[in-house]
């Protein structure tokens, strides 16, 4: 008998991809750090989530710092890392109702 759903894609998809760097100060020098290849995509949006909660806490400050033009900006920012840490959170809830219905 032939299966009408396919089965789901393997468990390499959760994981990280190798070779991403950052911390080069714009290329000044190597890069210092990179995502640990093969990190669980769970663990990855964990600290995903709390590096953006920090760089959210840290503009909302500006935004009460600054004045017009710059204020324009960080509100700007503000509302693209609030868009990064809803997505963020969707996804870490995915993967929490998954392990719940598995």
């Amino acid at each position: 008998m032939k299966k009408i759903v396919p089965d789901p894609p393997a468990s390499t998809l959760r994981r990280t991809v190798p070779h991403i760097h950052f911390g080069s100060c714009n290329g000044a020098h190597p890069p210092v750090f990179s995502v640990h290849p093969a990190a669980d995509i769970d663990d990855a949006l964990v600290h995903l989530s709390a590096a953006l909660t920090s760089a959210f806490e840290t503009n909302a400050q500006l935004c009460e710092m600054l004045s017009r033009p710059l204020e324009d900006l960080a509100w700007a920012t503000w509302q693209s890392l609030e868009i990064c840490q809803a997505l963020t959170e969707a996804l870490r809830n995915r993967g929490e109702q998954a392990q719940a219905q598995g």
